[in-house]
């Protein structure tokens, strides 16, 4: 029979040790599999509240297809059928200026060859076509010219990266 050998203090105490890592190391693997929707949230007077964040971004609408509508046709739509020059002789800058609205509430979508664009502006984001609504409403109440509608419009476009169209007049 082997008799057995007790270890040292020093085998002890590394032993110790070596165990508290890895049952460290195993909590920290265990707390990442914990669920992550969570959150602890500190208001503006320091109290603290756990909050469930995939419920609360649930809870919200996340779109609004009915707003979306009125505010493309019902304001869009309408502010510049009303403050853009009307007849067929203005058909082209008109033409240029709902290019460049698209442009901006697709987020850079131009047409191709064949005059598809690929995206919908109807269906953008509500913060874009809210963003929109302010150049339209800034340029009316300024009482801007087209040719600066056309221009606030692409160099707008050109900052956020989505280029100029084919047939731009700059």
């Amino acid at each position: 029979m082997s008799k057995k050998v007790k270890p040292s203090e020093k085998e002890q105490e590394e032993l110790k040790k070596k165990l508290a890592q890895e049952v460290e190391e195993q909590s920290i693997l265990m707390e990442a599999d914990k669920i992550k929707e969570e959150i602890l949230q500190i208001d503006t007077e320091g109290n603290i509240e756990l909050k469930n964040e995939i419920g609360n971004l649930l809870s919200g609408q996340i779109d609004d297809p009915e707003a979306k509508y009125q505010l493309y046709y019902h304001v869009i739509s309408k502010l510049l059928q009303k403050h853009l020059p009307k007849g067929k002789k203005f058909a082209k800058i008109r033409d240029l200026i709902y290019e460049e609205k698209n442009a901006f509430l697709t987020r850079g979508h131009r047409k191709d060859e064949k005059g598809r664009r690929g995206a919908d502006g109807r269906m953008s984001y509500i913060s874009d076509i809210e963003s929109f609504i302010t150049i339209l409403t800034e340029w009316i109440t300024s009482q801007g010219t087209t040719f600066e509608l056309y221009t606030k419009l692409l160099d707008l476009n050109v900052s956020k990266g989505y280029g100029k169209p084919k047939d731009s007049i700059l």
